[in-house]
């Protein structure tokens, strides 16, 4: 009895890494799966917008997919799909109301791409295809280390751009020799994004080749 006790902790411990791993590198939300980029490319040219598109996305995401895992999983697809966009529009208002108190010059520069996030990728796809499949407690794991993956790319991405676009830190100058004000504009921000998408895939590669050494 309890080599098989142990034998289970260990696939959880295993599973859990798994799923850190999952969340934050082999399948981050942005960098690796593509989701919810409009926002990133458009309105994340500095740090600090960086934050409150994390604290947004973190707060409506988390609490949306934690009441849609309640949604009965025998009703038409399409109308479930219509149920998460509803639930996240619920869930919308006390977040807005909640991050317009703390931050709201942030929320008012995300402008229409706020209320957007109540329909991104993570809600409507994930949630069909891999959250609600899982048990409860996996589930709230690869809930959080998805979010906090997203949430360090786009934090990520918002400091270098930054720093490459204006030469500053939460608008402070930072003494950059040279710096490429083209960062600042959304193509050049989707350039950057795809800079760091292709450096994530070396590091990947590379983790992966040390591993079958």
């Amino acid at each position: 009895m309890g080599k098989i006790t142990g034998r289970m902790n260990n696939e959880n411990e295993v599973s859990f890494k798994n799923i850190m791993f999952n969340g934050l590198l082999k399948k981050n939300p942005i960098l690796v799966s593509g989701m919810v980029i409009a926002p990133v490319v458009m309105i994340c040219n500095s740090l600090a917008n960086a934050l409150t598109l994390a604290a947004a996305f973190s707060v409506i995401t988390f609490f949306t997919l934690l009441v849609s895992y309640f949604v009965p999983k025998n009703i038409v697809y399409t109308i479930r799909i219509i149920m998460y966009t509803f639930i996240g529009a619920l869930v919308y208002v006390p977040s807005a109301i909640m991050l317009n108190y703390f931050i709201p010059e942030g929320i008012e520069a995300m402008g229409v791409f706020f209320p957007l996030l109540i329909a991104n990728g993570m809600i409507v796809f994930r949630s069909e295809t891999i959250f609600f499949q899982e048990s409860k407690g996996h589930m709230l794991f690869d809930i959080i280390f998805c979010i906090l993956g997203y949430d360090a790319a786009v934090i990520l991405y918002g400091f270098i751009r930054e720093i490459l676009g204006s030469g500053t830190i939460f608008g402070k100058i930072i003494g950059m020799p040279m710096v490429f004000s083209g960062f600042e504009n959304p193509f050049g921000g989707f350039i950057l994004l795809g800079i760091m998408a292709a450096l994530l895939r070396v590091i990947l590669l590379t983790i992966k080749r040390m591993g079958q050494k």
